[in-house]
């Protein structure tokens, strides 16, 4: 892609990149644990800020990246031993409230943060050769961390441990009746999903080299549902999908109107109705419908040459 593509267009496909793995760790409580969160954002803005607030003392990269990793991930899991009290529609609005406090915390702690100002970033890039700086070099790096957050992701859904999750999402009782510990699955799944959006956060900084308290806001916990509703809920890949449509839509039809959230929306309405679950399932449904023609075919001939044989 980057022999094809402009500094513009990398730069878009690298923001593709940071939304992928954080509409991933959304995907992963939505689609294999039955956990719909409202405040999601809330562990993406927590890593965002930590690379900032941080960086301006540390300058190892490795070290920041881990200090989002954990940081977020013990949030979560924190705070999802309060969270799992409640369940559907009550989980769905203390998970908002979440996201509105770090907000809040963000917004409220001007000399640490700016305030609603933001503040720049002052962190650079670097694994130990040397500052990364142009397009190239940060595309790279954000392409191999999305690949490395998928394996890993796709590592714990096949495992005996994801497939428990998933079980408890299709029959929690039945799951807790041959005994096991359904809490306790629920809070390894959400720390790990806050884990991955909290490093999703801090690459987002490394990128931007700014933030601000909206990236914890429920509106932008909003989008990052929409793109997983959007490439399709029960898949890894899918969410992945459609941060890619939902970027790439935001930026096109942002250069040639002011109304492009109408537009936007619209576009996505019809997608997900004409997807039927979103566009992963789309074209799995596509992609059935052309085997099993190309099956009734290859029966059709093979019984017209045994008849052909048999006369």
């Amino acid at each position: 892609m980057p022999l094809m593509l402009s500094d513009f267009g990398m730069n878009l496909v690298t923001e593709i990149f940071i939304m992928a793995i954080f509409a991933m760790s959304l995907g992963l409580i939505m689609g294999y644990a039955g956990m719909v969160s409202l405040g999601h954002a809330g562990f993406f803005g927590i890593g965002a800020y930590l690379v900032a607030i941080l960086g301006q003392h540390i300058g190892n990269t490795y070290l920041l990246l881990f200090f989002s990793i954990v940081v977020s991930g013990i949030i979560a899991l924190i705070t999802g031993a309060v969270f799992f009290r409640t369940s559907k529609f009550y989980f769905l609005m203390i998970t908002l409230a979440f996201g509105q406090l770090v907000y809040a915390l963000f917004w409220q702690m001007k000399p640490l943060t700016g305030g609603a100002d933001g503040m720049s970033v002052s962190a650079i890039l670097n694994f130990g050769f040397g500052d990364l700086f142009s397009p190239l070099s940060i595309y790279y790096v954000m392409g191999v961390a999305f690949i490395i957050a998928y394996i890993l992701l796709r590592f714990f859904v096949e495992s005996p441990a994801g497939k428990i999750t998933k079980g408890i999402m299709e029959n929690e009782s039945r799951m807790q009746a041959l005994g096991f510990n359904v809490r306790i699955y629920k809070l390894m799944v959400y720390a790990l999903s806050g884990s991955m959006a909290g490093l999703s956060g801090a690459l987002y900084s490394y990128f931007n080299l700014y933030v601000s308290p909206d990236l914890s806001g429920w509106l932008f916990s909003g989008q990052v549902m929409m793109m997983v509703i959007i490439g399709g809920v029960g898949t890894l890949f899918g969410p992945a999908i459609g941060a890619g449509v939902f970027i790439f839509l935001q930026n096109f039809m942002s250069s040639y109107t002011e109304r492009w959230p109408m537009i936007m929306g619209m576009l996505l309405v019809i997608l997900v109705m004409a997807g039927k679950g979103g566009i992963i399932h789309w074209l799995q449904h596509i992609q059935k419908a052309v085997f099993s023609r190309k099956k009734i075919t290859q029966d059709t001939n093979n019984q017209l040459k045994e008849e052909e044989a048999t006369s």
